[in-house]
Parts: C-alpha cells; sequence; structure tokens
C-alpha cells in the first residue's frame, strides 16, 4: 500500500512481542475504500471493516522501527473469502495452539529478542523480507543464542521463505548436530516452516540450551531463518 511514495505498513504490536496470529488478510471488492484517514497529512489510515480477523492501524513503514508490522496481505473479495475462510480459521487454531504449546520463541532480526537471547554471530546479518525480519549466515559464519527447554520431548521449529535456493546448513543444539537442511527453492511464493526433534539427551537436566545455526560446509550459506520456536509436541489423540 502507497501513500505517494510512501510505503504504508500495519501496525502488529511491539517488536520486542511475540504475534502469534494469522496473518491479516484484506477483504473487498474495492480495498481503497476501506481505508479512513486517521491523519492523512502524516500518512496514517484505519481500515474500516475490510481487515481480518481485525481493523488495522496504518503509518509510513520507516516510521515503525519499533514496531512488528506487515506490508504485504492477502486480499480477496467477499465470494474468495468465504472459501478460504475455512482454511484461514484452522490456521488460525494451529497458531493458537502452537503458541500454548511453545517454550522459547526466538524473531531473529530483531534487536531487542536477539540481546534477550544473547545472540552471538559471526559473517551474519540481520535481514527483512516482505515484512518478515530474520537473519542469515554467510560463508565461514554462524548464529547462536540461549533458548530455553524443558524436560520432556521438544521440537524445535524454524521458518524459511520457500524461494531460496542453493542454501546448505547445519542446526545444532549445544554443539551436537540434530539437523542438516537445504534450501532448493521447492515453496514458492509463501514462508514455510520445518520441524526438527530435539533428542531428550540433549535437554534433559537443563533450562537452557544454546542454538546454533551455520553452512554445512565453506562454499555454501545459511538461511535467512525468519523466526525460531521450541515447543513440546502435540498430545496424542484422545489424551490431555
Amino acid at each position: 500500500l502507497l501513500h505517494g511514495p510512501v510505503v504504508l505498513a500495519a501496525d502488529l504490536g511491539p517488536a520486542d512481542m511475540p504475534f502469534d496470529g494469522p496473518a491479516p488478510a484484506l477483504v473487498a471488492a474495492d480495498l481503497l475504500a476501506g481505508f479512513a484517514p486517521v491523519d492523512a497529512a502524516a500518512g496514517r489510515f484505519r481500515t474500516t471493516g475490510i481487515a481480518r480477523p481485525a481493523d488495522l492501524s496504518f503509518a509510513p513503514f520507516y516510521q515503525q522501527r519499533d514496531r512488528r508490522t506487515a506490508v504485504y496481505f492477502k486480499s480477496f473479495d467477499d465470494a474468495g473469502w468465504a472459501r478460504e475462510q475455512v482454511a484461514f480459521a484452522a490456521e488460525h487454531a494451529r497458531q493458537q495452539d502452537l503458541a500454548r504449546r511453545s517454550v522459547d520463541v526466538m524473531n531473529l532480526g530483531e534487536m531487542q529478542p536477539e540481546r534477550d537471547h544473547g545472540l552471538t554471530a559471526k559473517n551474519s546479518y540481520a535481514v527483512t523480507y516482505r515484512g518478515r525480519h530474520g537473519r542469515d549466515a554467510r560463508t565461514f559464519g554462524f548464529f547462536e543464542y540461549k533458548a530455553k527447554v524443558r524436560p520432556g520431548p521438544l521440537i524445535l521449529q524454524a521458518t524459511y521463505w520457500g524461494e531460496e535456493r542453493n542454501k546448505l546448513f547445519d542446526i545444532l543444539i549445544d554443539g551436537t548436530k540434530i539437523a542438516t537442511q537445504a534450501l532448493d527453492g521447492g515453496h514458492p511464493g509463501e514462508f514455510f516452516e520445518i520441524d526438527y526433534p530435539i533428542p531428550a539427551e540433549l535437554t534433559r537436566g537443563k533450562d537452557a540450551v544454546t542454538v546454533r545455526f551455520q553452512p554445512a560446509n565453506d562454499t555454501t550459506r545459511c538461511g535467512p531463518v525468519f523466526g525460531i520456536r521450541i515447543f513440546t509436541p502435540a498430545p496424542a489423540q484422545g489424551t490431555v
């Protein structure tokens, strides 16, 4: 969304707080008619009934460095939204369930979360793509941070952009490799998540571990990674 030459972004809350809701969507035959000025001269607007799951406030992207923002949205007419709503509701329920089971959430590329997690890095850079923050690690580089854990089975989940190619990297917990991941462009046009089970012996008796991402060899790169979450597995059906 542009206001003259200025890119506007939706305010999704403080940058140091996780956003666990579904990605916002816009629903209207005429999207621009669904924006009302709050302070048009300053580029501030609010949606009026067209945003899902709730209306949004928009302001210039460059003014929101301390806020979590979105600049890309799925858009639908009423008929398209009716078809999409079932999937949208299912994703919302999935995100809520994941939030309840989460032990640690790392918002890579954001100053306060990286500081809170004691992140250290070499040849690694914060990135922003399609409104999402992340971090890469280039040749001979790495990034690592302290993550909270608890006893019992845990899963590490990382988010990637689906069109990244020719990337190969290792994921380590306290120096032990738990996965080698290749990115080959297999999810065009979307962010996607991959789950990595954490062996129980790596967390036994601990309340924190060091999570490290690094290129798998000296000719490739890692990521970017657009967020990492550690959570407990879903309970088996029929159990509480």
